[in-house]
């Protein structure tokens, strides 16, 4: 097991104090460094910056910034909500790094896929059954960790299934 514990800080939007979301620090006291090349590889819509030391990504509408010693998250409606989903991170963190030998490290920086590139791997057809008005719309929520594969139902028609596969490619879902 590599991260064993944290200390969660609150904070508050400084832009908008009255606001009801909350964002969140936490402190691991301890260095996690070794596994973001891991995480790099298993993570495919993240920003990722070996130099920097730096793994950003979003899941669940959550950004997610791990640091050597600390992880930033935000947009939590409650600390509890909070707390659930950082636990979920160190396992999955602790998950990864177990099985770190069978986990080829990715040291390249990524970014993350821009809308219109994931446009390109979509079915087009702006039929709205993602629950987005077009298939542009949905790719921006890809794209910004809102949405997932699978709520495109048309993807999984046969038709599709070549786009699919590269879709897969670019995503992983953490």
């Amino acid at each position: 097991m590599l991260l064993k514990d944290y200390k969660l800080t609150l904070k508050m939007p400084e832009c908008n104090p009255s606001s009801q979301i909350i964002n969140g620090i936490a402190n691991l006291g301890q260095n996690i460094e070794e596994v973001l090349p891991y995480l790099n590889s298993v993570i495919k819509n993240c920003f990722y910056n070996h130099k920097s030391k730096i793994l950003s990504f979003k899941k669940d509408g959550h950004m997610v910034t791990i640091y050597p010693d600390m992880i930033a998250v935000t947009k939590f409606n409650s600390k509890e909500e909070m707390i659930k989903f950082l636990d979920w991170l160190k396992n999955f963190i602790n998950e990864i790094y177990g099985n770190r030998e069978n986990i080829k490290p990715n040291y390249k920086t990524r970014e993350i896929p821009k809308p219109i590139e994931l446009l390109k791997l979509l079915p087009g057809e702006n039929c709205g059954d993602c629950g987005y008005a077009s298939c542009l719309a949905f790719a921006v929520k890809l794209s910004q960790g809102e949405a997932t594969i699978e709520d495109c139902p048309l993807i999984f028609k046969a038709e599709f299934k070549e786009k699919k596969e590269k879709l897969s490619e670019v995503f992983l879902e953490a």
